[in-house]
């Protein structure tokens, strides 16, 4: 039962990544390059994800975000909950 939710986790990953990707592109085609830049750097550092996450969120209505960052938000609850259910889960984690 623990590698469903672990599965489950990695595909909320895969659509966090994707969100990430859509929200950095969106950067890019206004003229925000140096964001753009800067949190694809960061990313690697795990700070670049929350700073194109929150700055998504504030431009999401201008920018027409707003599909994409709930489905990013929906994307990370779910990828704790399966994360929590995975060593809930697993024997010999708990």
């Amino acid at each position: 039962m623990g590698m469903v939710f672990q599965g489950i986790q990695g595909l909320a990953g895969l659509a966090s990544l994707v969100c990430f990707i859509l929200v950095v592109v969106a950067m890019f085609q206004r003229n925000q390059t140096t964001l753009g830049i800067v949190c694809i750097v960061l990313v690697f550092c795990g700070i670049g994800g929350l700073i194109a996450f929150v700055y998504g969120w504030m431009k999401a209505n201008e920018w027409n975000l707003k599909n994409v960052m709930i489905i990013w938000t929906i994307a990370i609850v779910i990828g704790i909950i399966g994360g929590v259910g995975g060593v809930v889960m697993t024997p010999g984690l708990r």
